[in-house]
This record gives C-alpha cells, structure tokens and sequence, in this order.
C-alpha cells in the first residue's frame, strides 16, 4: 500500500512539474505586435523558460506609469550584440503581450534606443538567438 501511495505521490508531482514548464510558454503571435515606449526601470538577469536558459530581461515604465516585464533573449544574445541598455533609457518595443507566470508580459521582437534597433525574433517570432 505505501508503494502505491509513494507512486501516487511521485506521478502527482511530475504532472506540477510538467505544467510549470518550458512546455507552457506562450507562443509568440506576430498577429498581435504591438508597439510598446517607455523607460528601463530595471535590467534583470534570470534563468527563464522563455529562452531556455540565463535570460536578459527589463522591467518596463510605460508612458501611462504603469510597469511591465520585458523578455529579451538569452543573456549571451544581447551581450554578443551589445545591447548595453541602461536604468532610465527611453525605448520602443516591438513586441507580443501576455500573461506568462501569472503576470503580464512582453516578449520583445526588437528594441529600439535612439537610433539602435535590436532584433530578438523575426517577423514570424522565431528566437534569434536559436539561429
């Protein structure tokens, strides 16, 4: 009877682990860009499912105050590319936003500072930083 409870147990939390998962990433929807400004609040470094490793993040103050979290790619993407961004930066984002581990969230197809535009994903959201 414990065997079968220890399995029970076992396939219970294999089921949470696989909801949580790389496999429940939204999938980018170019249909549904839109085009976000603001100022980089914050830069954030973080293993992320989205790009499938340590990825480079920004949280996000848009022009009606509010805050959002920006997924960017791999942190050795925007690295190679010398991304550099900065707190207090004003950007524009090209992007597709969701809801991903309970909060709203951007996934970034490109990001431009000034005259500099950085790519992330092509028109059809594929990742870069996978090429």
């Amino acid at each position: 009877m414990k065997f079968f409870a220890v399995l029970m147990i076992l396939g219970l939390a294999s089921l949470a682990f696989a909801q949580t998962g790389p496999g429940n990433v939204p999938k980018y929807d170019a249909k549904t860009e839109q085009v976000f400004k603001g100022t980089v609040e914050n830069i954030i470094e973080r293993r992320c499912p989205v790009s499938g490793g340590m990825g480079s993040h920004i949280q996000l103050r848009l022009q009606d105050n509010t805050s959002i979290e920006v997924h960017l790619a791999t942190t050795e993407f925007t690295k190679m590319i010398e991304m550099n961004l900065r707190q207090g930066d004003k950007i524009e984002i090209v992007g597709f936003k969701t809801e991903f581990e309970g909060v709203p969230t951007i996934f970034a197809r490109s990001v431009t500072r000034g005259i500099d535009t950085f790519i992330f994903r092509d028109k059809e959201g594929g990742p870069a930083w996978q090429r």
